[in-house]
C-alpha cells in the first residue's frame, strides 16, 4: 500500500469524537494502533494520536487523508494509479460500509527509507444509530521479521550464507518446470563443485581456518554468477550454481570463470594456500528430472576429480556437439575421492 493510504492527521485540538465524548477521545487515543473512524460514506470523522504522530513522523498533511477526508475516495484514488493493496482496502471498506461482513483484514508491506515495515489493516463495522467503520494499521514488522529470520534459517546454510541443499533443489525443479511457450531445449545450466586440498586446510590450520576458506569460497562464487543464478552450498566442501536460460556459450565461460577464481590462493594464518576445485557440468532441459540432472553434474565431477583435470567438459542433454574443456588448474597433492568414500571434511 502507498504511504499516503495510511498517512494522516488531524487538525490541533479537533475531534469528531471527542467534541460530544470525552471519554470515546480518550479510549480513541490509547489504541496504540494507528486508528481512524469512518462514518457511513466512508468520511473520516476522527483519529486517535497513533494516526496522527504516524503522519507527522511521515510527512502526512491533513489535507490529504485527515479528518474531513473520504478515506474511501483516497484508495480508489490510489488504487487507480496502480496500488493493488488499495484496491483491496477499497473492496473491503465497501464491504464492511455495506454490511456484508463484519471485518475486513489485509496483511501490506510499507516500507521507509530507513526501515522495513509491514502492517495488518484491519476494517471493523461500527453498529448502532450512525454505522461506519473503525479502520486500524497495526504494526507486525517485529512478526514479520521473525518469520524472515526462520525462513532463511530454514533455506540458507548459517556459515556461508548461501543457499542450503534444500532451496537449490526447489529453484532446480521450478527452473526445469515446463511453461508455455518455452522450448524444450538445454538451457539450464548446472555446476557441481568439490573442492580439492581443503582437508589438510582444517588439519593442519584447526576447522576456524577452514571456516573461513568456505567464505571466501562463497563470495568468491557469488561475484561470478547473475542475479538469477543460484549459488549453493550442499554440505562440507562441496557446492553447486544453478543457471537458468543459460547459452552453451554463456556456460563455458561460466565454468571458465568458476575454475579460474578457485585456482587463486587463499591466505591463511599468513601463509598462501592453494584451494583447488573439481568442477562437473550438466546442461539440462525443461522436463528432464532434477535429480538425475544433479547426478550427471556430480558423476562428471568425479570424472573431472580422478582425472586430476579440474573441469570436466560439460555434457548437455540432447546435444551432441563435443564441448571444449577448460584450461587445469593447480591443486594441491591429495588423492581424489571416489563417490562412495566422499565425505564432508567440513566443519560447519
Amino acid at each position: 500500500m502507498s504511504a499516503p493510504v495510511l498517512l494522516s492527521t488531524a487538525a490541533p485540538g479537533r475531534n469528531a469524537i471527542g467534541a460530544e465524548s470525552p471519554i470515546s477521545a480518550v479510549l480513541l487515543d490509547a489504541m496504540p494502533d494507528a486508528t481512524a473512524v469512518l462514518d457511513g460514506s466512508g468520511t473520516i470523522v476522527a483519529v486517535n494520536r497513533a494516526w496522527r504522530m504516524f503522519a507527522v513522523d511521515n510527512g502526512g498533511q491533513p489535507d490529504s487523508t485527515g479528518e474531513g477526508v473520504n478515506y474511501l475516495a483516497v484508495c480508489t484514488r490510489s488504487a487507480a494509479a496502480g496500488c493493488a493493496d488499495a484496491a483491496a482496502v477499497a473492496a473491503g471498506i465497501r464491504s464492511v460500509l455495506a454490511g456484508d461482513m463484519v471485518e475486513s483484514d489485509l496483511e501490506y508491506p510499507c516500507p521507509s527509507p530507513a526501515v522495513g515495515r509491514w502492517f495488518v489493516l484491519r476494517i471493523t463495522a461500527i453498529s448502532g444509530s450512525s454505522p461506519g467503520a473503525l479502520v486500524s494499521h497495526l504494526n507486525i514488522s517485529r512478526r514479520k521479521m521473525a518469520e524472515q529470520d526462520l525462513e532463511r534459517r530454514a533455506t540458507h546454510d548459517p556459515l556461508t550464507g548461501l543457499a542450503n541443499r534444500a532451496l537449490f533443489a526447489r529453484r532446480l525443479a521450478s527452473a526445469l518446470t515446463p511453461r508455455a511457450g518455452r522450448a524444450p531445449v538445454p538451457d539450464v545450466g548446472l555446476l557441481y563443485i568439490d573442492l580439492d586440498g581443503f582437508k589438510p586446510v582444517n588439519d593442519t590450520y584447526g576447522h576456524a581456518a577452514g571456516d573461513e576458506v568456505l567464505q571466501a569460497v562463497a563470495g568468491r562464487l557469488g561475484v561470478l554468477t547473475r542475479p538469477q543464478d543460484t549459488v549453493a552450498r550442499l554440505g562440507g566442501d562441496e557446492f553447486a550454481i544453478l543457471a537458468p536460460r543459460v547459452s552453451p556459450a554463456g556456460l563455458r565461460s561460466l565454468v571458465a570463470r568458476v575454475t579460474e577464481v578457485l585456482s587463486l590462493p587463499h591466505t591463511v594464518h599468513g601463509d598462501p594456500v592453494q584451494v583447488g576445485a573439481s568442477v562437473g557440468t550438466y546442461l539440462a532441459a525443461t522436463g528432464e528430472n532434477p535429480d538425475d540432472c544433479l547426478h550427471h553434474a556430480d558423476e562428471a565431477m568425479l570424472r573431472s576429480s580422478v582425472a586430476g583435470q579440474g573441469a570436466s567438459p560439460p555434457r548437455a542433454a540432447n546435444a551432441g556437439r563435443p564441448w571444449p574443456a577448460p584450461r587445469p588448474m593447480p591443486r594441491l597433492r591429495h588423492p581424489p575421492r571416489s563417490a562412495s568414500s566422499r565425505q564432508s571434511a567440513a566443519h560447519a
